[in-house]
């Protein structure tokens, strides 16, 4: 029933509106002839190129998971990803004010959070856990993981250079608040009959100036002791990206834009950086099924192995250091055609590239419809193909009195399992609302 309320809301209410808010294309907004004021916008996005069913299997009337031995390797192992990835990303506007110059241009300010995290997991991984000692050794260096969260206040300009072209482009101060960042040179790993060794050379950074973790008399870090207060206070980094797009309106009816987004990075101190390396053995995992899950057994063995694993390899204390890390890169391109029999109806196509440091890049092209009243309301749909499969969306906004309610949403087909929202297939999904103000 949740579902199919937000699905409502999001038919009611983001193609057109405020424009920028469909594509991120800086020079959408040269088209504006009123200002607005923007508050609340929140967007969530979640990528992931593997799902739930890659690892639970109906095996003697229950459901299994993929380590269980009635699983073959084959059935298993061939539906796993050489990387393995997942990522999040949360943005919230906390404001954006936007005005028509008193030359041509028209200019933004805004002001807001961002927050993302991604992990990629080898699948030597899950090769090792099923099938132990058939490969050794094995690389696991392609594991990776990472979160950030920063601020950001940009500043946009767009320029309608002629009648049927227009450029804009943004500048954002990012300021660093929390961040930790995990980057394995070496991740070896030798199997036995009996137990599995593992070697490893890796970078562990964490940020956050106002608090330390200690250090034990033998120099390594020790994660029972911290100084400080905890809270974000001073910035941990700081740095630069750029929004730059043009809209180009070949001839009546057709317009084309194009964008690309989020061109920079942020100048980390990591303050609690350690280097971790060392020698890890322990035992594999077998004959799990959904009940043991169930109890808590898997959890517990995998908790318990996490614990010994810091006890062994216990990262070296290192000066704080620095270290740039780039944004997300996103390439998008949109064309829209207004049917010359009924302008307010359009047909729309578009894709989007977005690239990460680590994580499997994601590209999607899609077409639809969309249906446009000014000052009364919008509606967009949309369907295509992605990197994880079928992809389908729909947007839409409306107008009451000044204020304009605007609503998206995005998916991929596979579902989830019920109760928890964890996606039995690879996926892509995104859910934005936000609230506009419009300025006469």
């Amino acid at each position: 029933m949740n579902k199919i309320l937000i699905l409502i809301l999001a038919a009611l209410v983001p193609a057109a509106g405020i424009q920028a808010q469909s594509t991120g294309n800086p020079a959408e907004n040269a088209a504006l002839e009123s200002g607005f004021l923007r508050v609340g916008d929140f967007s969530n996005t979640l990528r992931n190129n593997v799902g739930a069913a890659s690892f639970l299997f109906h095996s003697g009337g229950k459901l299994v998971t993929g380590l269980h031995s009635s699983i073959s390797d084959e059935e298993f192992l061939g539906g796993l990803k050489p990387v393995n990835s997942l990522y999040s990303q949360i943005d919230y506007n906390l404001f954006s004010y936007g005005w028509k110059g008193t030359a041509r241009g028209y200019h933004t300010v805004e002001v807001g959070l961002r927050t993302n995290y991604g992990v990629s997991v080898p699948k030597e991984v899950f090769q090792i856990l099923k099938s132990g000692t058939s490969q050794s050794p094995y690389d696991l260096s392609s594991f990776r993981a990472f979160g950030n969260l920063f601020a950001e206040l940009a500043y946009g300009y767009a320029l309608p250079l002629t009648d049927a072209l227009s450029l804009g482009g943004r500048v954002k101060l990012l300021a660093g608040l929390n961040s930790v960042d995990i980057t394995a040179r070496q991740f070896a790993l030798a199997a036995s009959e009996d137990k599995y060794t593992l070697d490893i050379d890796a970078d562990i950074d964490l940020t956050n100036r106002n608090k330390k973790i200690g250090v034990d008399d033998e120099g390594f870090l020790d994660y029972t002791s911290f100084s400080g207060k905890g809270k974000l206070g001073i910035p941990s980094g700081a740095g630069l990206a750029l929004d730059f797009g043009l809209v180009w309106k070949a001839f009546n009816g057709f317009s084309l834009s194009a964008s690309v987004l989020d061109m920079g990075g942020i100048l980390w101190y990591y303050g609690n950086a350690g280097l971790s390396s060392g020698t890890y053995t322990f035992e594999g995992l077998e004959d799990l099924s959904t009940d043991e899950m169930e109890q808590d057994k898997l959890a517990t063995k995998i908790k318990e192995a996490g614990e010994e694993l810091l006890r062994v390899i216990r990262p070296k204390s290192l000066d704080g250091r620095f270290r740039l890390k780039g944004l997300p890169l996103s390439a998008k391109l949109n064309a829209a055609y207004a049917l010359p029999f009924w302008e307010r109806l359009s047909v729309d196509a578009s894709c989007l590239y977005t690239g990460y440091r680590f994580c499997a890049p994601y590209w999607e092209a899609r077409g639809g419809l969309s249906l446009d009243y000014p000052g009364l309301c919008s509606l967009a749909v949309n369907a295509g193909g992605g990197a994880e499969g079928f992809v389908y969306g729909v947007a839409g906004s409306v107008d009451f009195l000044a204020f304009r309610l605007y609503a998206r949403y995005e998916n991929g087909v596979g579902g989830v399992i019920p109760y928890e929202d964890i996606p039995l297939k690879a996926n892509h999904k995104l859910f934005r609302i936000g609230l506009v103000y419009l300025i006469k």
